[in-house]
């Protein structure tokens, strides 16, 4: 994969992972204590996952885009319309946009373990342990949809 095309790819991510973080930035506003502190833990993982996708663009020469700063928005509106809603449908959509995230984790670490320059297989490592991380939110939210009524 050609350098534009990597740091596009990134910064791609890097947008969602902002929006991912603007869904958990409001865990004070869950009253179950478990959710609360899970999303709080969630949203510290969105920040790591942000730090890396940023240093990988950074190092690669490129800039973090400016839609970046509409990935939080919409992340913030998105948790806002959502909050509106019962824990369950919270919860369930949540959920749904973490299976989501290990996918495109999956697909672009892939694409990445495919290509035979080394720089890119040090890349896919590094997205490897979000989209692990992506995995296991998501299973944390599917868990916690079988205690909820």
């Amino acid at each position: 994969m050609k350098d534009k095309e990597l740091i596009r790819e990134l910064n791609k991510i890097l947008t969602l992972e902002h929006g991912h973080l603007g869904m958990y930035e409001n865990f004070l506003n869950h009253r179950d204590k478990d959710t609360r502190r899970t999303f709080r833990r969630f949203m510290e993982i969105e920040k790591e996952h942000i730090n890396k996708v940023t240093a990988v663009i950074l190092n690669m020469g490129g800039k973090p885009s400016i839609i970046v700063e509409s990935g939080d928005i919409i992340g913030q509106l998105f948790g806002i319309t959502v909050n509106a809603a019962s824990d369950r449908e919270v919860i369930k959509a949540y959920s749904f946009i973490e299976k989501k995230s290990h996918q495109g984790y999956n697909d672009f670490v892939t694409k990445l373990e495919n290509d035979s320059e080394i720089r890119n297989q040090f890349i896919a490592e590094i997205a490897s342990s979000n989209m692990v991380e992506a995995q296991l939110m998501h299973l944390w939210l599917e868990d916690k949809l079988k205690t909820l009524n």
